[in-house]
């Protein structure tokens, strides 16, 4: 991963856009964007306390976002693995979001991969979401862009994201491009070839996970949420 100057990515028009929205919304949200394995190059096999501090953050938002708990280790796997951090703070340690990245090379190809997002309940309904997925698609600019979800409404708002940006969007009952699959294979994800990732997770992660009637829902009637299955849901040209 090339050598990422926060301070110049604060000043793109993505981050200033998002920040403006944040103090319209309240003048106590704000966000930090973090490079961990940049501040702590051997956080996968050891934690510092400055670290664990935020993951123990990231465990909070999760249960409440989501009114479960899968335990610290769930978390602390997705957070250490990630190469970009975003936190959406209230005041000034309080953290109320936070979104991971992980950004892979193959060949001539970048993926960008959306590890996880999750917003305590306070916010969700403050159409974050949009001005966050425009900051994080602009820090690593990318091919493909890969987000998994249990979620029909993540699958559509990442429909309506990727023809933003001129992307399709796989899976679709259109049919999609084989090299979502080749691509996804060759980074390790184990994607059937409807691009289900079965018994990836324990269980349904949000115990409130919606159903939308119509095309998504087809997609969704191929998935178990019980049994941990999820989509990787792909974004490509």
């Amino acid at each position: 991963m090339k050598n990422y100057n926060v301070k110049e990515i604060l000043k793109s028009d993505q981050a200033i856009a998002f920040s403006n929205y944040l103090k319209k919304l309240n003048n106590d949200l704000t966000f930090e964007i973090i490079f961990p394995k940049k501040l702590w190059p051997n956080i996968e096999k050891e934690q510092p306390d400055e670290a664990m501090q935020y993951i123990n953050q990231h465990h909070n938002v999760f249960q409440d976002s989501t009114e479960n708990d899968f335990g610290i280790d769930y978390i602390l796997g997705a957070s250490t693995s990630a190469d970009c951090w975003i936190h959406i703070k209230k005041g000034k340690d309080e953290v109320v979001g936070y979104a991971t990245n992980v950004f892979y090379k193959i060949n001539s190809q970048k993926v960008n991969f959306f590890r996880v997002t999750f917003f305590k309940q306070s916010i969700r309904q403050l159409k974050i979401y949009p001005y966050l997925q425009d900051l994080r698609i602009n820090i690593f600019p990318s091919n493909f862009i890969f987000s998994r979800t249990q979620n029909p409404v993540v699958y559509k708002i990442f429909s309506r994201f990727f023809k933003l940006y001129g992307l399709k969007i796989a899976p679709s009952l259109n049919g999609f491009d084989s090299k979502c699959i080749k691509v996804a294979r060759s980074l390790g994800f184990d994607v059937d070839d409807n691009l289900i990732i079965k018994n990836a997770v324990r269980g349904i992660v949000a115990k409130n996970t919606p159903f939308i009637e119509g095309e998504i829902d087809t997609l969704w009637k191929k998935i178990d949420l019980n049994n941990g299955d999820v989509y990787l849901v792909v974004g490509y040209k």
